[in-house]
């Protein structure tokens, strides 16, 4: 495992999981620097040659009293996801004053099972906003996530296919959220085929995973991109498609 990878499963981690304060040791751990340190000296594990290792954590001067006062957490996160190895034994976490990183984290996920929560779980993290392009938006679970998140102030907007289906749905989109209505005008009967949501400008959750009911019971795949680059990308079809939606209100 490479301290790359190892500083991006350490963050994933810490994201899972109950610590009351995850969110800030995410945010301190993303500004890190990771660096291995394999030495000589024995182990003394019981596994013959058997060396020791040490991880750094190094972050800003500013930011080091609040990282090491999460640093039992930290470092039992650190031994969790230390890989076994007869070759080494991590020894210790250290917690030092390093360099500020120009950082921006860069992951992407490809799900095929459980979709639908997971776009629950990325719902339930947004802070700010929440953008919906979608061809079928039809199920009530998800239509309830975005209700709760406009209660928190989350700015939503929604952009549809104009269909019979989306007109005809248990619950009002139009109601509740800023929502757009895109017709495409050709010599033949197409839809909006979207089927992407951007969270904060941030995350991007895309794919062939329309909001329906049905889509549960589909084989389905969704990529969850994290980085500003794509989700400004999206933003920026979002912004397309948002555009046609209001010509056609008028």
């Amino acid at each position: 495992m490479t301290e790359r990878e190892y500083k991006k499963l350490l963050i994933d981690m810490v994201s899972i999981g109950d610590y009351k304060d995850k969110e800030e040791i995410v945010n301190l751990l993303k500004i890190c620097n990771v660096t291995f340190e394999k030495t000589v000296a024995f182990a003394y594990s019981g596994i013959w040659d058997q060396r020791k290792e040490y991880i750094y954590l190094s972050i800003i001067p500013e930011k080091l009293v609040q990282l090491k006062s999460h640093s039992e957490y930290v470092k039992n996160v650190c031994n969790e996801i230390y890989p076994v190895s007869d070759e080494y034994m991590l020894a210790d976490v250290i917690f030092k004053p390093g360099a500020l990183l120009d950082y921006e984290e860069v992951s992407q996920e490809v799900l095929f099972e459980n979709i639908q929560k997971q776009i629950i779980e990325e719902i339930r993290n947004a802070k700010y906003m929440i953008l919906v392009a979608m061809a079928w938006f039809t199920d009530p679970v998800l239509y309830q996530e975005l209700l709760k998140k406009k209660r928190e102030g989350v700015l939503i907007e929604i952009v549809l296919d104009d269909n019979e289906k989306n007109r005809n749905v248990e619950f009002d989109l139009s109601e509740e959220f800023s929502t757009y209505w895109v017709s495409i005008e050709s010599l033949y009967k197409n839809i909006m085929h979207d089927k992407f949501c951007i969270i904060d400008l941030y995350t991007v959750v895309h794919g062939t995973f329309n909001w329906t009911k049905a889509a549960n019971y589909n084989k389905e795949t969704i990529s969850i991109d994290r980085n500003r680059t794509t989700a400004e990308s999206f933003a920026d079809e979002f912004m397309k498609l948002k555009k046609q939606g209001c010509v056609s209100l008028f």
